[in-house]
């Protein structure tokens, strides 16, 4: 899979302590069905208890920008793909729980945690994340921020589109390599 690199899109920006509860409402998951009609209940949903409609607002391809302690909670997989399932191309966070972190990567989903992103960006704003060059440019006000490098194993499981794609193409190599 050719690597991403660059991400473009507007801002959303939520405060600390974004749990899995608020970005993807446990009456609205199934534990194990994960098919369509669940993927669109828990989409409308989203953020529901802070942001009711918020899947109407939110396009393909914008970007979440929040606080400390983003994703903190049960650490279901269904918060990280309700993301998906609303547009987001990447979360950046001044601090994201350690497990959100780890199912974002297994379904190649960018999540960055930057300190002082809250400080450097607004609702709205324009953001360019340069994957490539780990910058971060707030296009609307003309500022940059580093963002952390993502190690390199890291970096092809999110490029290859997570864990299970990544795992294919392994599978598939060896099988071409006997």
């Amino acid at each position: 899979m050719q690597r991403t690199s660059n991400i473009h899109g507007r801002a959303w920006v939520f405060g600390d302590n974004i749990d899995t509860d608020i970005i993807a409402p446990a009456d609205t998951i199934s534990f194990g069905l994960g098919d369509a009609t669940e993927d669109t209940d828990v989409k409308v949903n989203a953020f529901r208890a802070i942001r009711p409609g918020f899947h109407k607002q939110v396009h393909a391809g914008d970007i979440l920008v929040a606080g400390k302690n983003f994703g903190l909670g049960s650490h279901r997989e269904p918060a990280n793909k309700a993301l998906v399932s609303l547009g987001f191309r990447a979360v950046i966070a001044e601090s994201v729980a350690r497990l959100f972190f780890r199912n974002a990567v297994a379904i190649g989903f960018y999540v960055f945690q930057v300190p002082g992103i809250l400080d450097a960006v607004q609702e709205g704003d324009e953001l360019d994340i340069d994957i490539e060059g780990s910058r971060l440019l707030n296009v609307t006000q003309n500022t940059g921020l580093a963002l952390e490098q993502f190690s390199p194993l890291v970096r092809n499981i999110i490029d290859q589109g997570g864990i299970l794609e990544a795992l294919k193409s392994r599978l598939e190599t060896s099988r071409k390599a006997q």
